[in-house]
């Protein structure tokens, strides 16, 4: 009896182990794609940061970077996207969102983002994510976060059961800020994101939303960075 009853906790062990890792498997393909440098478009430039887009095989939708020339320390922006508890603070030009962290371990942080959408007969958008203060793979040497979208579990619903109100789950996105050298003194950092919001929103308003979002999220932290930097300048 005592076996058995060993045996189907083991059982549960791993099927516990299985699915957890299911639910954070990282889009590598996706990752390499963003991460690639080749096929990205330039569609604007707006005072320092360049604006791109770039095909996604697979997807009807494409993705998109924001990218500027910048001295900034690269430990003040990891700092600043690694802090998922006070994205409030950081991200004011962006529309209405929230945030909730849920757990922090290691080099990573997991988190739930709830996007309002201001659109008649359109419900609102859910995901959970994970974000973590390194490279995607061994060969990444440039990326300083990357961030994923990860399956959402029992113990999840429980945690945002005052928040959530029949919201579409998002289960594919993922995004990465990157650090690539151009001398001693600087360097450029770049932001590059993928997100389909699924659901019956029109791709161009889905690229528009996007467009609009990544650029106002790129300059929120670089604003931020900017004023941590001077004030920790002596």
């Amino acid at each position: 009896m005592i076996k058995l009853l060993m045996s189907m906790i083991c059982l549960f062990l791993v099927n516990e182990s299985l699915h957890a890792k299911a639910s954070i498997k990282k889009p590598d393909e996706l990752f390499h794609m963003l991460n690639d440098n080749n096929g990205w478009n330039t569609i604007a430039k707006r005072e320092d940061i360049t604006l791109s887009t770039k095909s996604i095989d697979g997807m009807n939708l494409v993705a998109f970077m924001a990218k500027q020339k910048t001295s900034i320390p690269t430990e003040i922006i990891q700092d600043i996207i690694m802090d998922v508890k006070n994205y409030g603070q950081y991200f004011r030009g962006t529309r209405p969102f929230t945030f909730k962290e849920i757990k922090r371990e290691g080099d990573w942080v997991k988190g739930y983002h709830l996007i309002p959408i201001e659109m008649p007969l359109m419900k609102d958008r859910e995901y959970f994510f994970r974000v973590h203060a390194k490279g995607y793979d061994l060969q990444d040497k440039n990326s300083i976060v990357h961030w994923y979208l990860i399956e959402k579990d029992s113990s999840d619903k429980k945690m945002i059961e005052n928040i959530s109100k029949d919201a579409i789950y998002l289960d594919y996105g993922a995004g990465m800020w990157m650090a690539e050298p151009i001398d001693d003194d600087a360097y450029i950092l770049s932001y590059r994101l993928y997100l389909d919001p699924g659901g019956s929103i029109p791709d161009f308003a889905i690229e528009f939303l996007n467009k609009m979002n990544i650029l106002n999220v790129f300059k929120d932290v670089v604003k931020e960075a900017t004023q941590r930097n001077i004030t920790a300048v002596p």
